[in-house]
């Protein structure tokens, strides 16, 4: 795994801890929306985190999900948890 994929997986690995640890450790909300609303987006970003994670795993992170090419790693860099290129995503 070269040294980009080692600071993405840990850039992951930290928004998925700091959004699964409990509500009394929370200081400030991280969503400020009505509480069904964050709930259904905390977890549509656990989900998508994870996907990432996995796709680091098993070696297609940097593959786009509908085209099958690869994903710019600029882009990969600006938003970890894309699963499609620039180009599949318009």
């Amino acid at each position: 795994m070269d040294t980009t994929h080692v600071q993405i997986r840990q850039q992951l690995e930290a928004q998925l801890d700091r959004l699964v640890q409990p509500r009394d450790q929370v200081v400030t909300p991280l969503i400020t929306e009505p509480p069904e609303r964050s709930r259904k987006t905390l977890r549509l970003e656990v989900a998508a985190i994870q996907s990432a994670l996995t796709r680091l795993e098993n070696g297609t992170y940097e593959e786009c999900s509908k085209c099958g090419k690869p994903i710019d790693p600029r882009r990969l860099v600006a938003l970890p948890t894309t699963t499609t290129c620039l180009r599949c995503s318009i």
